[in-house]
């Protein structure tokens, strides 16, 4: 059986904070994931977030209308996404294609909604 939107939610955003983490913080202490403790409470504060997201967090949050991060914890994980996602195509091509897959399906199905 495949994995929940929240367990890819995690991986996706796991892989994206070592990548950073391990290039921005190689001095702190890492977790078992391999993520310091900045970066495993932006992560876990960002999950939070989209558990309550109001649209169910169906599509990609960067192309949503509003935005459940505020402030600081919007700029460090934009900070993350923004160093890491380039490095992602390369290494995690499949988490990088879903991803991409959802990103699209938003868009298809925002444009049916708009339409209608």
């Amino acid at each position: 059986m495949g994995k929940t939107t929240e367990q890819r939610d995690r991986a996706t955003l796991e892989a994206m904070g070592r990548i950073f983490c391990s290039s921005k913080h190689k001095e702190a202490e890492k977790d078992e994931a391999g993520l310091c403790t900045q970066c495993r409470s932006t992560i876990e504060a960002t999950l939070e977030r989209t558990a309550i997201c109001p649209y169910g967090h169906a599509g990609n949050c960067q192309d949503c209308d509003i935005h459940c991060q505020r402030g600081e914890a919007r700029e460090r994980i934009r900070e993350i996404m923004r160093y890491a996602a380039p490095r992602m195509t390369i290494l995690h091509p499949l988490m990088t294609a879903e991803y991409l897959r959802k990103k699209v399906k938003g868009k298809r199905s925002e444009t049916r909604f708009d339409a209608v």
